[in-house]
Parts: C-alpha cells; structure tokens; sequence
C-alpha cells in the first residue's frame, strides 16, 4: 500500500502547512521521505491512511485532519465545527476512504485493527484541532 506514493530519497527541508514530513523506512532500511501535503493531496488516499495508524502521534494527528478536510472538500461534505459532529462525519469519511483504497478495515496492523486504529486516531485529531490550530 505505501509503495502506491511516490517517496522521495532525500528529506524536505520544512513541512507545508506546519506538519512535519512523513517519513518511511523500507524493509531493507532505506529511509524515505513525504511532504505531508503532498501525501494527503495524493490521488489514492491509501498510503496517508496506513501512514496515519503508523503514527498515532500528533504527526499522525495533523496528516489525519489535514487528509479529511482534503477529502471532505474535494466531495463536497461539510465537516461541522463542533465535536461530537465532526468526529462522527470524519469516521463517516474514514470508512468511505478505507473503502475507496481497497483497505479492509479489520486488516491487523499490530495488535490492533487498521479501522480502530484509524477511528482513535481520528478521535483524537478532531477533540484536539482546535488546539492545533490555534
């Protein structure tokens, strides 16, 4: 899934948008390298997804609302301001980008499914984007 993105082989000097880049270590070590808007921004929205439950971090927090306002904009869904709304329109979204990249939810990733991971995640990145905004 994450070979689907086009790495880069050197580190880009700064993230757009305040996220840090995204970075990838092949099987055989080689560390590889994403502009984190580039990855949301990216046609198949796989790879920023199975990169998102790798990092449950704030890293993967801010690539999570970034990726679902890309998404939300670009089929026309509104995510509402408050919580409680917004957590459940992004999962709404989640479940409909898992779908559309040919990711099953209930895949392991870890000790945890790939969809619980992603949920949680998202979670956490709605409740805290105020925070991360500001």
């Amino acid at each position: 899934m994450l070979t689907r993105f086009p790495w880069r082989r050197r580190k880009p000097r700064a993230g757009k948008g305040g996220v840090p880049p995204i970075e990838l270590t092949t099987r055989e070590g080689q560390r590889l390298w994403a502009d984190a808007l580039d990855l949301v921004q990216f046609s198949d929205p796989g790879p920023a997804l199975v990169c998102v439950a790798m990092h449950g971090d704030g890293v993967g927090h801010a690539l999570l609302r970034e990726l679902l306002a890309h998404h939300a904009e670009q089929r026309g869904v509104r995510l509402p301001p408050d919580v409680p709304a917004v957590t459940k329109a992004g999962l709404q979204l989640l479940d409909r980008l898992m779908e559309d990249a040919g990711l099953d939810p209930q895949e392991p990733l870890g000790p945890h499914p790939l969809g619980e991971l992603l949920a949680a995640t998202w979670a956490i990145a709605a409740a805290t984007r105020d925070a991360a905004s500001a």
